[in-house]
């Protein structure tokens, strides 16, 4: 079976919307063609290595199911929130946990972000750091050249199946200043 750039892209993509987390060997095998024929194309057409592409694909079902979803996505978590929390559409975070014993350069890959409020912030993520713990967090608005870096606390991460995404995370800000009053 002969197929042309186009149409790999294409099939990748369309395979990906159904099993965001296919790895490169299953969509090389539901193809019939190599992964190495797959990686080349896509660096070739997208510009982008199947992870990447992978990764931009995922991000864009995600905030697209979470922009029609609106705030019916923070439903089941709304009775417990003081603060009215708001969407801002294609926004993203990326996380760093901080600990004694593990030190992780840098911060984590993009997630969407699900929510905000003044209180908080929920994302969608692959790893769920513990209740309790300090992340540093930078938020990446559209239209905004820099991203804006806050500090908070994990107050829970509870497992969801949104766009291959394994876990929405919930951070409580820290207080800007020393205060009260001051978030």
């Amino acid at each position: 079976m002969t197929l042309n750039s186009q149409e790999v892209v294409q099939k990748v993509s369309s395979h990906l919307a159904a099993h965001p987390n296919a790895t490169l060997q299953i969509v090389a095998e539901k193809l019939g063609i190599t992964g190495r024929d797959i990686e080349q194309i896509l660096r070739v057409v997208e510009g982008a290595s199947f992870e990447e592409f992978q990764e931009n694909k995922r991000m864009a079902l995600a905030l697209r199911f979470l922009e029609t979803r609106g705030s019916a996505a923070s439903a089941p978590y709304e009775k417990n929130r003081v603060q009215p929390r708001f969407i801002v559409p294609g926004t993203t975070v990326k996380y760093k946990v901080h600990s004694l014993w593990i030190r992780k350069p840098g911060f984590s890959n993009p997630c969407p972000l699900v929510d905000l409020s003044r209180e908080g912030l929920s994302f969608l993520a692959d790893y769920a750091p513990k209740s309790a713990k300090l992340v540093s967090l930078l938020l990446k608005v559209p239209g905004r050249e820099a991203a804006l870096r806050v500090d908070g606390n994990v107050a829970y991460a509870v497992a969801t199946g949104i766009a291959g995404y394994r876990y929405r995370v919930g951070v409580q800000f820290r207080p800007f200043a020393e205060r009260s009053g001051c978030n």
